[in-house]
């Protein structure tokens, strides 16, 4: 005596089931790590460049304590004069969800979820973002600033 067929609906339910459970697989490698908070203060490595300093901005125009933007090698940066012979350049892209970044004062400020960075260092002050932004080699030559990428 041989079993009946199983139905439509048997099959149906059991291949969805199983594709649920490999779709729930397949998106658990895309959850990103989750730290237990804001940076604590880390100061980010410098990216590592091979390429030549471009000048990215006037250096009178970027006042000791503040921030501002610029466009070295078609990359988007922020740069924070942190004093008269002091500057730091950091990616744009905020380490949450990937918006850009933008100036605030002395810090930089993501427009999408709100996270704050600390211009002197590129730690987070405010999350949602855990990791701090990647740096960039920044340096002054005479009245430019002039960033590696």
């Amino acid at each position: 005596m041989t079993s009946p067929p199983p139905s439509r609906r048997a099959v149906l339910r059991s291949s969805t089931v199983a594709a649920g459970g490999a779709c729930a697989l397949a998106l658990a490698g895309c959850v990103p790590a989750v730290s237990a908070g804001p940076s604590q203060g880390s100061t980010p490595g410098t990216i590592p460049t091979t390429g030549t300093p471009v000048r990215v901005g006037k250096l009178s125009d970027v006042p000791v304590g503040s921030t501002a933007q610029g466009k070295a090698n078609n990359v988007n940066i922020v740069i924070f004069r942190a004093a008269q012979d002091k500057v730091y350049a950091y990616s744009d892209v905020c380490t949450h969800a990937g918006c850009e970044v933008a100036p605030s004062g002395a810090d930089f400020k993501c427009p999408c979820h709100g996270s704050v960075f600390k211009g002197a260092d590129g730690t987070v002050i405010t999350g949602p973002a855990k990791q701090a932004l990647p740096r960039y080699a920044a340096a002054i030559d005479g009245e430019w600033i002039t960033v590696s990428v």
